[in-house]
């Protein structure tokens, strides 16, 4: 299953990457569209993974948004069809949180080096992204502030998997592993 994981994540980063940078995003999405039901049918606990999937979608919201409203991101024309942060961009991040339980799911609860390893991908990403066409960076502050971005960003998303799945509400009240 992790290697499965992996792969599809891969490959989706790299349609919906290559599908943007050519002005065609909605290809990204609909093969994430098309992943996703595949990889919840393959996982113990769908709700938990609908909700990582959430989170991760306001989060990408809000952290996306906030690069783009200060300048540290823009997006080519034909890339960002009538949005401030174009759906494609969401679609990455959700692309991520299905990895989150899975291919990536031996650094949960090592949030200082989920970080660290964000820090310095993150921007990496960003960076192959531009090379390719689907977004547009404005010098080495761009890239300091997607870094600091994904510093908090990544051991979040792990965060929230952990409370996520510890967590549940039974009857009204808060369980913790199985224990009121």
């Amino acid at each position: 299953m992790k290697i499965t994981n992996f792969i599809l994540f891969q490959t989706a980063w790299f349609v919906t990457i290559f599908s943007a940078a050519y002005g065609k995003p909605y290809i990204g999405v609909l093969f994430t569209m098309l992943w996703m039901p595949f990889h919840l049918s393959l996982v113990a606990n769908r709700k938990t993974e609908l909700m990582l999937i959430g989170s991760a979608v306001l989060i990408a919201a809000i952290f996306e948004l906030i690069l783009f409203m200060n300048g540290f991101v823009s997006y080519p024309e034909h890339v960002a069809l009538f949005s401030l942060v174009p759906l494609w961009m969401i679609t990455l991040w959700v692309n991520l949180a299905l990895t989150i339980n899975h291919s990536m799911s031996w650094l949960k609860e090592r949030y200082v080096l989920s970080a660290s390893l964000a820090a310095i991908a993150g921007p990496l990403t960003y960076a192959a992204g531009e090379r390719f066409g689907a977004i547009i960076l404005h010098g080495m502050p761009s890239l300091i502030a997607i870094s600091i971005m994904w510093l908090f960003a990544m051991p979040l998303l792990f965060w929230l998997s952990h409370l996520l799945t510890n967590f549940k509400v039974v009857s009204g009240r808060l369980v913790v592993n199985g224990t009121e």
